[in-house]
């Protein structure tokens, strides 16, 4: 009986913090579920395929972030890393290969082999009901173009005639660590949601309120509760990454960001129920 009693009070304990959880920010007071490259790393699949992006949809997320990087032809692909011969049968960067060279290639490490590189084209094609889902593009500016504005102009417009194409101005948040590249798509579109990625939260919040855009995204461990109240009283939306665990989940939860991209996906929407 006494090994029982503190199982009960946690387990009481647990339940009465899940109740009484009471959010306030910027997004009707609603945190929103994003999974990290879908399901998150260290799952069952490779993050950025379309396996792990449906996956996270189908059990329950608001969105997911996507990493977004361009081919020389400007087809837009997920992947994360800088250079393809880390993780699949392939060699080289995104950038320096056409979409014909890229298209076949596969991841090869252990347990993810055999899972393909996909265009966001192949995403949303085969996505269902893709206008209830939110998607962050964390857009890494990985190039060979040794004229960075000109890289800058035609990755922005790749991303524009994407979005729309599949009608998601509404449904799609830009990322970048590059306010110089977010500015671009406001001479394309000033409604899109764009989320400046900062080192610190000090340089973050100065970032964003000088140059207008509609966010930060930070990792989790960069800032705190009252931090994030800074960033909504100055009329900024925060997005949360670094999550890995259950408890990196309520923490980040209690932290009331508007957005949080978690490696637990499946923890974080039941929490959130």
């Amino acid at each position: 009986m006494e090994k029982i009693l503190p199982i009960v009070f946690l387990l009481f304990f647990s339940s009465c913090r899940k109740e009484n959880l009471e959010i306030n920010n910027l997004n009707n007071n609603k945190v929103c579920v994003f999974g990290h490259g879908g399901m998150g790393s260290e799952q069952i699949y490779p993050i950025d395929s379309y396996q792990s992006i449906s996956k996270c949809l189908f059990v329950g997320a608001d969105g997911t972030e996507m990493d977004v990087q361009m081919t020389k032809d400007s087809v837009l692909v997920a992947f994360h890393d800088p250079d393809l011969s880390g993780k699949t049968n392939l060699e080289g960067t995104i950038n320096s290969l056409t979409w014909s060279e890229i298209k076949d290639a596969k991841y090869a490490t252990v347990p993810y082999a055999d899972y393909k590189v996909v265009s966001l084209n192949e995403l949303f094609d085969n996505i269902e009901n893709i206008h209830n889902y939110i998607f962050s593009f964390d857009c890494k500016l990985y190039t060979v173009n040794s004229d960075l504005n000109q890289f800058y102009d035609i990755f922005t417009r790749s991303i524009d005639r994407l979005v729309n194409q599949y009608s998601l101005r509404e449904n799609v948040l830009i990322e970048s660590t590059s306010a110089s590249f977010l500015k671009k798509f406001e001479i394309l579109d000033n409604s899109y949601k764009l989320f400046y990625y900062p080192s610190s939260f000090e340089q973050g919040l100065k970032i964003a309120t000088d140059w207008h855009f509609y966010g930060i995204t930070i990792s989790t461990e960069h800032i705190t509760c009252s931090q994030v109240e800074i960033a909504h009283d100055n009329n900024l939306f925060v997005t949360v990454w670094g999550i890995h665990s259950r408890r990196g989940n309520t923490d980040a939860v209690a932290k009331n960001p508007d957005f949080i991209q978690t490696d637990r996906v499946k923890h974080l929407v039941k929490y959130l129920k």
